[in-house]
């Protein structure tokens, strides 16, 4: 069985390696990599946040005072969400672990708390699969989120989605996540 302090340092590990796979993205265009000349050290630089560009730099990136890249709206919500997935995820991994090493609990919550951490593990390659296969079509980026109740969302980074694009993306869901059309909502985001 896995104790607190080793899920702990699996969960720091994951971590690291997201903020080292983040350093490597976004390095490649961060401060040093600028164009223009000017020092914009500790000057404010307006964001747009309707559609992730900055007003006086390049469209992709700004910096400020701390060297610390600000990433357009869209890419940041696509690390976010899947930050945020995978916190929630390693929290009810925990919980479930929890239970299962209970030493009192009764053998049926052992066995559901068993079966639901197999069914988390499960829905999180789905959803793994799911983004690896639509990024393959060409798209820049997706989040995938298999919800409880059997209902699957989308959200790709497009400007907008064609009706053949559509189908593509509810046939990859359809198939890996096994689920109807009618439980598959996809929507874009630049």
């Amino acid at each position: 069985m896995i104790n607190k302090k080793q899920i702990l340092v699996i969960a720091l590990v994951l971590v690291i390696i997201t903020a080292g796979v983040l350093q490597y993205t976004y390095g490649k265009s961060g401060f040093s990599a600028r164009k223009d000349d000017d020092e914009r050290l500790g000057e404010a630089v307006y964001v747009d946040n309707v559609n992730g560009s900055t007003a006086g730099t390049d469209n992709d990136i700004a910096a400020d005072s701390g060297n610390v890249p600000v990433v357009g709206e869209a890419d940041n919500f696509f690390v976010q969400a899947r930050l945020d997935r995978e916190t929630i995820r390693s929290r009810q991994k925990e919980e479930l672990q929890e239970i299962t090493t209970l030493k009192n609990a009764p053998e049926d919550s052992v066995a559901k708390a068993h079966e639901e951490y197999l069914a988390l593990i499960k829905r999180s390659e789905i959803e793994a699969t799911i983004e690896s296969l639509i990024r393959q079509r060409g798209f820049d980026d997706v989040v995938a989120i298999l919800g409880t109740n059997g209902s699957v969302d989308l959200i790709v980074k497009a400007d907008n989605l064609s009706q053949d694009q559509t189908a593509q993306l509810s046939d990859i869901v359809m198939r890996h996540a096994n689920v109807e059309m009618d439980a598959i909502y996809i929507r874009n985001m630049k």
